[in-house]
């Protein structure tokens, strides 16, 4: 994770957002190699992150609050920097073999960017605590079996599966996943009386919408023709 690799995150990022054609976005690393394995410290050593006057570490762009939908296709290491860029996406797939995690404690500093308050989101504190303290590398069945990610494949289906996944989603319409995406992200930090009228108030919304209704005929018809 060095400059050009933030400058290139961003720039696809505003691409992503401003392209209508584009429904959902898939980031991966090198086809044989892995998702990332963190932050350049050369890097961090030519921008003077340390000491007194340091600048700290430099941010890494992310997706959120996009409102497409990002997939992580996790091959190899996705450590440090990279950990963060994994779990910043709205949906994960993990090759057998992989291997992810925090590294800050192992290097004298607090991990940071926005590990700490992704990862107890996604999994609950007692559990983050766990791999935060620990600095644990989790590997792929684990990570499925804890929630970190959604499913995981042999190494070589790893990008084919997010593609299945993004073509699925890419189906949809996209106000709707949008909005479905906007209130599991924003939905949950309001008392649950405030959250279900939200929700309400959007679904409503939603079946106002032509989208809807022809997604309902449509449906009506395949049925009535059958199999």
């Amino acid at each position: 994770m060095d400059e050009p690799m933030r400058a290139g995150l961003a720039e696809a990022y505003a691409a992503i957002e401003a392209d209508e054609r584009v429904r959902v976005a898939i980031i991966r690393g090198s086809e044989d190699g892995s998702f990332c394995s963190g932050g350049s410290i050369d890097g961090y050593l030519e921008t003077n992150a340390f000491g007194p006057e340091g600048s700290g570490p430099p941010k890494i762009p992310r997706p959120y609050p996009s409102r497409k939908p990002y997939i992580a296709a996790i091959t190899g290491y996705a450590l440090g920097g990279g950990f963060s860029l994994a779990i910043s996406c709205d949906l994960r797939i993990a090759g057998r073999h992989a291997q992810m995690g925090p590294t800050g404690l192992r290097l004298g500093a607090v991990q940071g960017a926005q590990t700490i308050s992704r990862l107890t989101r996604l999994i609950g504190a007692s559990r983050a605590l766990g791999i935060l303290l620990l600095s644990q590398r989790v590997g792929a069945e684990e990570a499925e079996r804890i929630g970190l990610v959604h499913a995981v494949a042999e190494e070589g289906a790893v990008f084919e599966t997010a593609l299945s996944w993004a073509g699925a989603i890419a189906r949809f319409d996209p106000w709707a996943v949008q909005k479905t995406k906007q209130l599991v992200y924003e939905a949950q930090h309001l008392p649950l009386a405030e959250a279900v009228a939200w929700e309400d108030e959007v679904a409503a919304e939603g079946y106002r919408r032509p989208e809807a209704l022809a997604g309902f005929l449509a449906f009506k018809t395949r049925r009535r023709q059958g199999p």
